[in-house]
């Protein structure tokens, strides 16, 4: 008998949490609360960390430029620019001493972009976050400073509008799929016409939703008017004539579309969003036509792979993810990438190899990964690779050996001959 009260609190705790899920994913039904739920910008440390000066998360005096850039369509992001640690060790004292902080309002008469043009070395790593926070926020320092090790490599990297200092002018004043693509191509745009950066030493690299943002822009530079991309975006002047040839594109923890995502999502590795529904495909299909923002990222990249065939550019994507994400699994990262290589394959001349550890761990695996796929070309011209590391979870990932490595090669890979080191 004296089950029964145990019994009934937890009766009524299964019911309380029951409800409370329901009323979670009734309330998706309604835009205002399903981007505030993705996108999560509002969630930030910016009330008491202070982005615009940088040496407060780690970074050397006059490292970081932290300025403002105008997007097509009228929106101010709050942006940052890292200097490589080689180029800020040998000219310490000049940068030292212009730095004068605060945010900068023309970037090309900065110091740092002083140095990004005039050095004929000089590289770009476009770096776009994930959801929630600033460009400061959580792991994301370790990134850039991952990335500036790198010799000549300088990072850019922006809040997409809403997120920390970013604006938010435009309706429906809530950030937007087609909002944050606009922001994207901005960016991308004001380095390669701007600053007259070519796009052959630049390098995408997006994490979690940013792989979305990612996939987006690369598309947008290969086909501006791609039927895969928004109707409404806002082309920056000028637009691209033809399509760009980036070093890389790299994709951290990435997803084929936002709807297929939802299915094994759990917020902070713990909240499901609609796995509860999986034996309920009717109520699950009611509330995913519901989505406002796809974010069908395995859609734009096939695009991106026929355009550039078609186009006979060179394509360098790169798909990496920890085997011990608890926020989006790996296997979606494997979803996104066999119907990649499938239609890569189709091209004369590509092959495919796949190597993966067992239970036991004895099969050696390339890089020391868990599993390693890849489809190129003869020439090593046009490339997919999968990489499922062991380790990094998934938002400290991007600051791994792993993530930086992939840079260096896809950097490699258009300056030199693959597989040569010369830096």
């Amino acid at each position: 008998m004296e089950l029964v009260p145990i019994l009934k609190k937890s009766y009524w705790g299964l019911f309380a949490l029951g409800a409370s899920y329901a009323c979670f994913v009734l309330a998706l039904c309604s835009g205002w609360f399903q981007r505030h739920a993705l996108y999560m910008h509002k969630v930030n440390s910016d009330g008491w960390h202070n982005i615009v000066n940088p040496e407060e998360f780690g970074f050397a005096k006059g490292q970081v430029t932290p300025f403002w850039l105008d997007t097509s369509d009228g929106e101010q992001l709050f942006c940052w620019h890292v200097l490589p640690m080689d180029v800020y060790l040998k000219n310490e004292h000049e940068i030292a001493m212009k730095t004068t902080g605060g945010v900068v309002d023309d970037f090309q008469s900065s110091v740092g972009a002083m140095f990004l043009k005039k050095d004929v070395k000089s590289r770009v790593v476009v770096n776009f976050h994930g959801n929630a926070g600033h460009v400061a926020q959580g792991w994301r320092p370790s990134t850039y400073r991952s990335i500036s090790g790198i010799p000549h490599t300088h990072l850019l990297t922006c809040d997409y509008r809403g997120f920390g200092k970013s604006s938010l002018k435009n309706a429906p004043h809530i950030p937007t799929e087609t909002g944050l693509i606009t922001d994207a191509i901005s960016l991308v745009s004001y380095i390669l016409n701007n600053l007259n950066h070519p796009a052959s030493r630049t390098v995408l690299l997006g994490q979690s939703l940013g792989t979305a943002v990612t996939s987006a822009t690369a598309l947008y530079f290969a086909d501006p008017n791609s039927p895969n991309l928004p109707s409404n975006l806002v082309h920056p002047s000028p637009p691209p004539k033809e399509p760009q040839n980036f070093a890389g594109v790299i994709l951290v923890s990435s997803f084929t579309s936002l709807s297929n995502l939802l299915d094994t999502y759990k917020i902070g590795g713990v909240f499901p969003i609609f796995s509860p529904l999986t034996p309920y495909p009717r109520i699950r299909n009611f509330f995913a036509r519901r989505i406002l923002d796809s974010w069908e990222t395995l859609a734009r990249l096939e695009a991106l792979i026929t355009v550039t065939a078609d186009a006979k550019v060179p394509l360098h994507l790169a798909l990496l993810h920890a085997r011990n994400d608890q926020d989006i699994g790996f296997k979606l990262s494997e979803q996104l990438y066999t119907p990649l290589e499938t239609l890569l394959l189709r091209e004369e001349g590509v092959s495919a190899a796949e190597e993966r550890m067992s239970i036991h761990g004895k099969e050696r695996v390339r890089r020391g990964a868990f599993a390693y796929r890849s489809v190129e070309d003869a020439n090593g011209e046009r490339t997919v690779e999968l990489e499922i590391v062991k380790y990094g979870g998934h938002n400290e990932i991007v600051g791994w050996p792993q993530v930086a490595l992939a840079v260096r090669r896809s950097f490699q890979r258009k300056m030199f001959r693959p597989g040569l080191d010369v830096e």
